[in-house]
C-alpha cells in the first residue's frame, strides 16, 4: 500500500536526539488524548442526515486524530480557526494537502478539495475513474495516468501507487508503474525513472530513498538519488510506510505484527511491542502520532507498546438556545443547538429546519435558515430533534399595539376577526361572505350572518352571530376558547376585551375605552375637560381677557418613569394652543389657579365696567378716578403698597419700581386721584 497521510508545509527531518524529543512529546499528548472529532457547525446547503450523530458509524480512514473518513462518507476535519466541522459527500478516500488543506474523492470520480478553515465552499473537480488521490492534490485514474491541478503528467504511464514524501514547503514523490519501474519526481513535476523492482505493488518513499513492496511479500530499498545495489530488508509484508521523515520504515507482515527497520542500522529490524492483528498503519508527521488500523476495522494510537482506542465520539446530549425569549409579531429568533459528546466535547451549529418542530406552528414559522420568524402571539414550546435527544426552550410573544373593534352586545363579547386571528397568526382569506381561517393545524370557517361555524369541517354552535358592528366583521369570543382553549374577559371600568394566550394578551378595545382610559390616566384632572378659563394675559392662546376652553390634557410617559403634563385649550377664534404645565398633575391645576395667567370667571359678566374702562385696561392705561381693582388690572400687581388713615379717609400709595422705572398711584378711599 502507498502512503496516505502525506503533504505538510514544513517538516524536519529528526536524528536519534529528535526522536527522544517526540517521545516526550508523545507522552504530553497522549495525556491530553481526546478521541476523535466533532461536529462545529453545519454547511450551507447540507442534507440533515450530515447532522446526525454517527454513533452507528465506524472509520474507515485516518490522516490523524483530527481528521477521519466514515463508513457513511462522512468527512471529519478541524481547521486552524474553523474549528471542526463535517460533511457527507459519499466519499471513498481522504488525503491530506499541506497544513490547510484536504482532499477526499467519490466512485464516480468527483474529487473536493476543503480549506480547511473556509471549508464551506470546496473546490470540486471531475475525473474519469479516480483510482485514488495522494497528499498535495496527486490524483491516480484507474488507466494509470497521474495528474496534478488538472494536468496529466508527463512521463509516468501505468502507474500503481505512489509515495509522496513532504519536505519544507516543497514536496517529491516516488512512482511505482505496473512493470516495476520506480520514478522520481520533485514539487515541479519533473520526472526521471530511477530502477526497477520486478513485481512491486506499493511504494513509499523517504527523502532519496524508495521502499518498494513486492507481491511476495518481500521489500526492496531503492536509493532514488543515486546509483547504488537495490537491498531487501523484509519478508512476508503486507503494507509499509516510512515513519515520518526519520530513517525507520515500519511493515505490517501478514500475521499481524509490526517491524520496524532502521536504515541508519543497515536495516536491522525490530517487531514493534503490544502492536497485534494490524491491518494498516498511517503516520501523522504534524502530531507525530502512529496510528493503526487493526484487522476487525478498528483503529487504535500507538505509543511505545501502548495501543489506545480511537473511536467515533457518540453524542450524548443537545442543547438548544435561542437568541430571546421574549418577542414580537414580525421579530426573528436565531437558534442554535450544542452538541455534547461522550469524549466531552461541546460544539455549536444552527439547527437545520428539519430538526424543530413547534408546538403551536401559529407562533412562529421555520425559516430556510434555521430561524424563526414570529408571526403570532402567544406561547410555543420550540424543540430540537436529533436522532433520540431532544432539548426544547419556550418562546413568548407579545403585541404592544391594541386592536379595535370588541363589542359587548347582550353579555356576548364579540372581537374583529380579521385583526385578532392575524394576531394570533393564523391566515385568514376572504371570499364575499365567508371567512376561511388557518389557525395553526386547524380550520376554521365563519359565515357573516351565521350563528354556527365550520371547525375541522364538523359544524360548531356559536353563541352569536357573525355580523357587522362599527364597519368590522366580529364574531363570538367563545369560539376562540370553543377551537383554541383560549380565554377572554371583558373590563367593564375600560370596556375592553383581553384575549389571555399563554403569557401574553391582547387587548381589543371598544369605541369608549380611549375616553376611559383617558379618564383613568388623569384622575381628578378629568373634570377639567370642557371647562372654561379667561386669560389675564396677551399671549399665543389670545387677546387679554378673552375666553378658552380645554379640549384636553395631554400626559407623556418616559422610560425613566417620568411624566409631562400639557393642557390643550381652543380659544375664542378656535385655533388650538398646548401649554406646558409641568411635570406633575398638580402644575395644571397651580397654572390654571394662577390669577395673573387665568381667570376661572367671565371678567367681563363680573366686572360691568363701560367700554372705554375696558378699552384703557387692555391697552395697559390708568386714568384718575379708576378702582384700585381697574388700575390692579390695567398696570398689575405693584412693588409696594402704604397705606394710612387721612382726614379724608383711608389713603394708598402704589409704587411700581424697576431698572429704569418709578412709578406711584395714590388713592383716596379706593379712588385713583394721582399718577406719578
Amino acid at each position: 500500500m502507498g502512503y496516505e497521510a502525506i503533504g505538510y508545509e514544513e517538516t524536519t527531518r529528526k536524528n536519534d536526539g529528535g526522536n527522544q524529543h517526540i517521545r516526550a512529546k508523545w507522552l504530553r499528548i497522549t495525556l491530553m488524548l481526546c478521541i476523535g472529532v466533532i461536529f462545529s457547525s453545519l454547511l450551507p446547503g447540507q442534507s440533515p442526515a450530515a447532522a446526525a450523530s454517527t454513533t452507528s458509524s465506524s472509520i474507515i480512514s485516518v490522516l490523524d486524530r483530527n481528521h477521519y473518513l466514515l463508513d457513511n462518507g462522512t468527512v471529519w476535519s478541524q481547521g486552524l480557526t474553523s474549528g471542526v466541522w463535517t460533511q457527507n459527500r459519499n466519499l471513498v478516500g481522504i488525503s491530506k494537502g499541506d497544513s490547510h488543506s484536504l482532499y477526499g474523492w467519490t466512485t464516480d470520480g468527483l474529487v473536493y478539495r476543503w480549506d480547511m478553515d473556509n471549508p464551506q465552499k470546496p473546490e470540486i473537480n471531475q475525473y474519469n475513474g479516480v483510482e485514488k488521490v495522494y497528499g498535495n492534490g496527486l490524483i491516480l485514474l484507474r488507466d494509470g495516468t497521474l495528474h496534478d491541478d488538472g494536468k496529466q503528467i508527463k512521463g509516468l504511464e501505468s502507474i500503481i501507487d505512489v509515495g509522496p514524501y513532504p519536505v519544507d514547503r516543497n514536496y517529491s514523490y516516488g512512482a511505482l508503474s505496473s512493470s516495476g519501474d520506480v520514478y522520481y519526481a520533485d514539487y515541479r513535476n519533473i520526472v526521471r525513472k530511477v530502477g526497477n523492482v520486478a513485481d512491486g505493488k506499493a511504494v513509499a518513499t523517504n527523502s532519496a530513498y524508495a521502499a518498494v513492496l513486492k507481491s511476495d511479500g518481500s521489500v526492496v530499498i531503492v536509493n532514488m538519488m543515486y546509483e547504488e545495489e537495490q537491498v531487501q530488508v523484509a519478508s512476508d509484508a503486507q503494507s509499509l510506510i516510512w515513519q515520518g521523515s526519520t530513517h525507520k520504515l515500519l511493515t505490517v507482515k501478514k500475521d499481524g505484527t509490526v517491524w520496524s527497520y532502521d536504515r541508519t542500522a543497515k536495516y536491522k529490524s525490530e517487531q514493534l511491542p503490544g502492536l497485534m492483528n494490524v491491518d494498516q498503519l498511517i503516520y501523522s508527521y504534524e502530531l507525530d502520532e502512529l496510528y493503526a488500523r487493526l484487522q476487525d476495522g478498528s483503529w487504535v494510537v500507538y505509543n511505545e507498546g501502548e495501543m489506545v482506542p480511537l473511536q467515533v465520539p457518540s453524542l450524548t446530549k443537545v442543547t438548544l438556545t435561542a437568541s430571546a425569549k421574549e418577542a414580537g409579531i414580525g421579530d426573528e429568533i436565531e437558534l442554535s443547538v450544542q452538541h455534547t459528546y461522550s469524549n466531552g466535547f461541546k460544539t455549536k451549529r444552527q439547527p437545520l429546519p428539519a430538526e424543530i418542530t413547534l408546538e403551536h406552528p401559529q407562533v412562529a414559522k421555520i425559516q430556510s435558515d434555521g430561524k424563526l420568524k414570529v408571526t403570532g402571539i402567544g406561547t410555543t414550546k420550540v424543540t430540537v430533534t436529533i436522532e433520540d435527544l431532544t432539548s426544547s426552550v419556550q418562546l413568548d410573544v407579545g403585541v404592544q399595539q391594541k386592536l379595535t373593534g370588541a363589542t359587548l352586545l347582550n353579555g356576548t363579547i364579540y372581537l374583529p376577526v380579521q385583526s385578532v386571528f392575524k394576531t394570533l397568526g393564523a391566515k385568514v382569506d376572504v371570499k364575499g361572505s365567508s371567512f376561511m381561517i388557518q389557525f395553526g393545524d386547524d380550520k376554521i370557517t365563519l359565515q357573516k350572518g351565521s350563528a354556527t361555524a365550520q371547525f375541522n369541517n364538523k359544524e360548531l354552535k356559536l353563541k352569536g352571530k357573525v355580523q357587522t358592528i362599527g364597519g368590522q366583521t366580529v364574531f363570538p369570543a367563545s369560539l376562540l376558547s370553543q377551537t383554541a382553549g383560549i380565554k377572554v374577559r371583558w373590563d367593564g371600568e375600560l370596556k375592553q376585551a383581553e384575549v389571555l394566550v399563554g403569557k401574553s394578551s391582547i387587548f381589543i378595545e371598544s369605541k369608549d375605552t380611549p375616553a376611559l382610559i383617558k379618564k383613568k390616566e388623569l384622575g381628578s384632572l378629568s373634570r377639567l375637560i370642557g371647562k372654561s378659563y379667561w386669560i389675564n394675559s396677551t399671549t399665543e392662546l389670545g387677546q387679554r381677557f378673552s375666553k378658552v376652553t380645554i379640549t384636553d390634557i395631554k400626559m407623556d410617559k418616559y422610560d425613566s418613569g417620568d411624566k409631562s403634563y400639557s393642557v390643550v385649550f381652543r380659544n375664542a377664534k378656535g385655533k388650538t394652543v398646548v401649554a406646558y404645565a409641568g411635570g406633575t398633575a398638580s402644575r395644571v391645576t397651580e397654572m390654571l389657579s394662577d390669577a395673573d395667567q387665568f381667570f376661572p370667571y367671565d371678567p367681563y359678566q363680573k366686572y360691568k365696567w363701560s367700554q372705554s374702562t375696558w378699552k384703557k385696561i387692555i391697552a395697559g392705561e390708568v386714568a384718575l378716578g379708576m378702582t384700585t381693582t381697574q388700575a390692579g388690572l390695567a398696570w398689575g400687581d405693584p412693588t409696594s403698597i402704604t397705606q394710612e388713615m387721612g382726614s379724608k379717609g383711608k389713603i394708598e400709595v402704589w409704587v411700581y419700581a424697576g431698572p429704569n422705572l418709578l412709578r406711584a398711584l395714590s388713592f383716596i378711599n379706593g379712588k385713583l386721584i394721582s399718577i406719578y
